[in-house]
């Protein structure tokens, strides 16, 4: 296993930062980097050899036909490297806390216990923004600069703006911030806590407007998709 100094350094770039960003959205090739980003290939390859060499992505190869070599992507690695110092283990006990609660509590009275959290998870966060932003009455455009554009994006889950019209905004997040528990429980992250933090969101702004997940990393989806519309509007 690599150690700290190969994931900081590969961290220690604007560029590579940019292209994890871009990966988190689909797979790559180097062709593909190339011309988003305006840089030359072997600029493209340096950045990726140390981004792989850092457990951050990984390469796979792709044949389009019968004849010639086949073309090599790049993509998130399904167990990326955690970068930290010193190492935290919270992914560990989260998932040993949640197991307990089910055996010791049953499967119903976890959900419940689950579902609070969530719930108080997603109130809290609206009124912290409120509190920072001095916001007294949320609209779909606060929403979108504040939560969306500024919230999700600090917190890591890289979200994309995907279709917003006068009653709703579609948006997308390309990177869960509890992936790795929601594979292995997506009926508890997802349906539940994931579930109840929208729900708490949707408390705290007073209802006018609800959020529903519309697809789901944590069961397969290469992204969690979202829509925000104005309570009582249908579309």
């Amino acid at each position: 296993m690599l150690g700290e100094v190969e994931g900081y350094q590969a961290l220690a770039s604007e560029s590579r930062l940019k292209i994890l960003r871009l990966l988190y959205k689909g797979a790559l090739s180097v062709d593909d980097l190339s011309r988003m980003m305006n840089l030359q290939p072997i600029t493209i390859r340096h950045h990726l050899q140390m981004l792989e060499d850092a457990g951050l992505i990984e390469s796979y190869e792709e044949r389009s036909g019968t004849v010639g070599r086949p073309k090599i992507y790049y993509r998130i690695s399904k167990e990326p490297q955690l970068i930290g110092f010193p190492k935290r283990l919270y992914l560990t006990l989260s998932n040993f806390l949640i197991v307990t609660m089910q055996n010791l509590l049953g499967a119903e009275l976890t959900r419940k216990l689950l579902y609070k959290v969530g719930l108080e998870m997603g109130e809290s966060t609206i009124r912290k923004l409120e509190l920072e932003d001095g916001i007294e009455e949320w609209t779909l455009e606060r929403f979108r600069d504040i939560f969306i554009e500024g919230y999700l994006r600090e917190a890591g889950t890289e979200p994309e703006i995907v279709k917003e019209e006068e009653k709703r905004i579609i948006y997308r997040i390309y990177n869960c911030v509890f992936f790795e528990l929601a594979l292995k429980m997506p009926e508890v992250i997802c349906d539940i806590l994931h579930e109840a933090f929208d729900e708490g969101v949707t408390r705290a702004v007073g209802g006018i407007f609800r959020i529903e997940r519309l697809t789901c990393m944590g069961k397969g989806d290469p992204y969690c998709e979202h829509i925000c519309r104005l309570a009582g509007k249908e579309s």
